[in-house]
């Protein structure tokens, strides 16, 4: 079994450490907001992710769907219930909507991320 470099795990650790962030972004604003049906997704999305640093193809593509959709709902509640919203929701809206813009980018964009799943692949079927 052949090591990945150091660029490719560098990119893994980028990825978990955008996810945790979001993560415990999003949590907060559960908990500010105390939407308890939120930490349903919060679960699934951490499970999806599990899967993710496992190199499974579904799952990479089923959080890039998780992520843009959360782009969509939460830019729309800003602006629909920007009114409605505390200050605290609206910048931690936004921030969490950026950061799940970034993370499908980086995971389509990046080509040490691209290596790590492909040699996760590779090491799972062996």
């Amino acid at each position: 079994m052949i090591q990945p470099d150091q660029s490719i795990l560098n990119a893994r650790n980028r990825l978990i450490a955008m996810f945790l962030v979001l993560c415990i972004l999003d949590t907060t604003l559960v908990i500010i907001a105390r939407d308890k049906w939120a930490i349903g997704r919060i679960l699934l999305t951490i499970v999806v992710m599990y899967f993710v640093l496992q190199g499974r193809q579904w799952a990479k593509w089923l959080l890039i769907c998780i992520c843009s959709f959360l782009v969509i709902i939460l830019m729309a509640m800003v602006l629909l219930l920007s009114s409605k919203l505390s200050v605290i929701l609206i910048v931690g809206s936004l921030m969490m909507a950026i950061l799940s813009s970034i993370i499908p980018i980086y995971m389509i964009g990046s080509r040490d991320l691209a290596h790590y799943f492909s040699w996760k692949r590779q090491n799972y079927s062996q």
